[in-house]
């Protein structure tokens, strides 16, 4: 014998939202409502069509006043759906909005037969920035030979250290005596 479904939200039966669409905007009032029943509501209301809605949401909120445009968006952010809103019906209000789910899977790999324009679109190149003139006398850690185990940070600082010193020497070297009387 299966135990009992546990009372959980989205077990119990959906709650009718309240979809407002006045003069202040839309405003959606959801406690555990079914996203395709307000999206046919806002679409009664505002006269915008809605395409696309495949596995039904519950929704819990206070979404508006505002326009349409944004209250739809803040409604259908994190639902997993990619979202076109085509057309203005006036005040923000769209025409027409897509749903799609968000591909799922692995990328595929090779050549996509139908790129878009925008995919084929392959902008110049930046032109180069300017090179900055090299810096003398900074240390240049030696390259490690293959096969020679990795310097510790202390035996970097200790050749640091070695060639600043032969730096100074050199310098020294190379500076004409001071004559003082």
């Amino acid at each position: 014998m299966a135990p009992p479904a546990p009372n959980w939200p989205i077990n119990n039966k959906p709650l009718a939202a309240t979809v407002t669409w006045d003069s202040h905007g839309l405003k959606i009032d959801a406690d555990n409502s079914s996203l395709d029943q307000i999206l046919k509501d806002v679409s009664t209301d505002t006269g915008a069509k809605v395409e696309g809605l495949s596995a039904d949401q519950r929704v819990f909120g206070t979404y508006g006043p505002g326009p349409a445009r944004q209250v739809l968006s803040d409604l259908l952010d994190g639902t997993g759906y990619n979202v076109l809103m085509f057309g203005d019906q006036g005040e923000g209000t769209p025409r027409e909005i897509v749903l799609s789910p968000p591909p799922t899977g692995p990328a595929p790999v090779g050549n996509n037969r139908n790129q878009s324009a925008e995919e084929e679109y392959e902008p110049e190149p930046p032109e180069p920035l300017p090179q900055p003139e090299p810096v003398q006398n900074q240390y240049q850690p030696p390259t490690p030979q293959p096969g020679e185990p990795p310097r510790t940070p202390q035996q970097m600082y200790q050749e640091m250290l070695q060639q600043r010193q032969m730096q100074m020497e050199q310098r020294n070297e190379n500076q004409p005596p001071n004559n003082q009387q």
